[in-house]
């Protein structure tokens, strides 16, 4: 894999992550504190995965692909 394609990947991963955060803090604001502690429980894991099993490992073989400022 090219550093450029690694790169790509990276941020392809990173705006999934913006965009569940960004659902996460709609359905603060928008239902009820049980449905959110619901809908968090369940989209947190899929966080998580993005950034451990996809990034980090990601980062670790493509040293050079790593966005200033992220840490592992």
């Amino acid at each position: 894999m090219k550093k450029e394609l690694a790169q790509q990947i990276g941020q392809e991963v990173d705006e999934m992550l913006n965009r569940f955060g960004a659902t996460l803090q709609l359905v603060r604001d928008s239902c009820t504190e049980e449905e959110f502690k619901w809908y968090k429980s369940t989209v947190s894991p899929v966080m998580g995965a993005l950034v451990l099993d996809v990034l980090n490992p990601l980062y670790k073989k493509y040293p050079e692909a790593k966005p200033e400022g992220y840490d592992d």
